[in-house]
Formats: structure tokens, C-alpha cells, sequence
């Protein structure tokens, strides 16, 4: 494929890595805020896929990729084929990151991608219906579920073993231990 060519999207599946933050000095780098528990997965890639959601992206092949420490962690610093110029990086700015999940390492038993949570039914584990995840927020201490209730308003669920003891992606449920309070 060719930088910024639209991929044929039959059986690919993208899987978001990160967003572009903002250029990065004059020559075409970008600054990415990373999405991934393994930033260094950026090192493994040979093409990424750059757009406003999935159904937009552009694919363009990664020439070098650079770690940086920043006060939010780690920022990839990405070169990409084609953009050479501050004003052709600043065409992807504040895009997001996409990568074929082929080129990502198998998942182990019990893992999950994060965006697969997105939509489950969640219950208590005594069966009762609390909603749907609507979003999950990566926090620094540990990620929320943004639960739409089946009654009323929101709910953020810490995603931690001892309040989220059960998640069947091919169920397409989560199980819940609410402390009080919680919901």
C-alpha cells in the first residue's frame, strides 16, 4: 500500500494504538500519545492507519519510530512515508492510530482488547441487569467502565478483579460485585 492509500478493509481488523498529538519539529514527525499497554509495540510495525474513526483511515508506512518521556509517560515520536513537512503532519493532527490486529501479538487466555468491552450487557453477579457499557476510560491507577444504567443515569465501575470478577466477551456480559455506594 502506498502512504495514504485507502486499504481494502475486507477481514481486516483495526485496533486502536493511539492519537496523533501534534507535530513534532519541521520535518514531518508526529508526537502520539499511545493507547496500548506496550508502547514499544510501535518498534514491531511496518504500516499504520491513520484517520477520525476506523471506516476513515489512511494507511501509511512507518520509516522510524523514537521514544520520548513526557510528564503523561511515554509520547511516540512517528516519521511516516509521505509526510515530510510540518504542514503535511499538521493534516494528521489530533487523528487517531489504527494497526491491524494481525500485527498484534495473540491475545492470552483471559485477555481482551478494551474496546471489545464496549456494548457488553453487565449484570451483578446475583443476575441482576445494571446496562451496557458505553466507553472505557484508561486511568493511571486503573481503568473505568462507563456503564449506561438500565434505570437511571450513568455509572463508573472500576475495572479491578475484586468488583469485576467475570468478563465473557463471547457472552457478551460482565459480571459485577458493586460495593455499596457504587451504583
Amino acid at each position: 500500500m502506498t502512504a495514504g492509500s485507502s486499504p481494502s478493509r475486507e477481514g481486516l481488523t483495526l485496533r486502536e494504538m493511539g492519537r496523533i498529538v501534534k507535530p513534532h519539529g519541521v520535518m514531518g514527525e508526529l508526537k502520539v500519545a499511545p493507547e496500548t499497554d506496550d508502547p514499544d509495540r510501535f518498534h514491531d510495525l511496518k504500516t499504520i492507519f491513520v484517520g477520525a474513526d476506523e471506516a476513515s483511515t489512511s494507511s501509511f508506512d512507518i520509516v522510524s519510530v523514537r521514544m520520548q518521556s513526557s510528564r503523561f509517560g511515554v509520547t511516540v515520536l512517528l516519521t511516516l512515508e509521505g509526510i515530510n513537512s510540518r504542514e503535511s503532519a499538521e493534516s494528521l493532527n489530533k487523528l487517531r492510530v489504527f494497526v491491524s490486529q494481525d500485527d498484534l501479538p495473540p491475545l492470552e487466555e483471559g485477555e481482551y482488547y478494551l474496546s471489545d468491552l464496549i456494548g457488553l450487557r453487565v449484570e451483578t453477579v446475583e443476575g441482576d441487569p445494571v446496562g451496557t457499557v458505553l466507553d472505557v476510560f484508561e486511568g493511571p491507577g486503573q481503568d473505568l467502565l462507563v456503564v449506561q444504567r438500565s434505570d437511571a443515569g450513568r455509572a463508573m465501575v472500576p475495572l479491578v478483579p475484586e468488583i469485576v470478577p467475570e468478563i465473557d466477551i463471547d457472552q457478551s456480559i460482565i459480571r459485577i460485585d458493586p460495593i455499596d455506594g457504587l451504583l
